[in-house]
């Protein structure tokens, strides 16, 4: 990567297989009203780094790396939430917390366990990343119209729990593609 040069970056655990598939099912069932996130890009967000040049990039790469992490259990909240970054740049752009907008994100909430908040905490503090109200999530897909709130939060979310198997830096290519540039499996 040129010095000059910077990449959206962004840490991320898998989503365990079980869920995955339910994940699936669910984008299957709504799909005339979700657009769904491509399964192999379905991951649960952790943490952003804006604008990384080489050096900060080195520097995230080896936090993925360089040490073992623990193997949180991941299980949804039940909570539903939406927006969007590549909206919020258009001036026009306004959130509504009744509608979800065409083009905005489904994210569903990921249970907070201490093994995740060690990960959370291992990867934004040295970088210093950590947003406030930090809150793990799944994107379901993007909205193909406007839909009322209620409509999302009355979706048949998969409840079981299970072990993510990997943390991962990735790059981000646009709003829903993706490339793993550091892979390490949990223990």
């Amino acid at each position: 990567m040129a010095a000059d040069r910077t990449v959206n970056v962004f840490f991320s655990l898998d989503v365990p297989s079980g869920l995955l598939d339910a994940l699936a099912d669910l984008q299957t069932s709504h799909q005339e009203r979700v657009e769904p996130q491509q399964r192999e890009h379905i991951h649960i967000t952790l943490g952003f780094v804006h604008d990384a040049d080489a050096a900060r990039l080195a520097d995230a790469a080896a936090l993925v790396s360089g040490r073992t992490w623990p193997a949180p259990v991941v299980r949804l909240t039940g909570e539903v939430r939406h927006g969007s970054w590549q909206l919020r740049k258009n001036p026009s752009y306004r959130y509504d917390d009744e509608l979800v907008q065409k083009q905005e994100q489904i994210r569903l909430g990921v249970e907070h366990t201490p093994e995740l908040g060690e990960i959370y905490a291992g990867i934004t503090e040295p970088l210093g990343i950590a947003e406030d109200g930090f809150w793990p999530h799944v994107t379901l897909g993007l909205a193909r119209e406007d839909l009322p709130v209620g409509e999302v939060k009355a979706m048949d979310l998969p409840s079981a729990g299970e072990v993510a198997p990997g943390l991962n830096l990735q790059q981000e290519l646009s709003v829903t593609d993706f490339r793993i540039l550091v892979r390490r499996e949990l223990a």
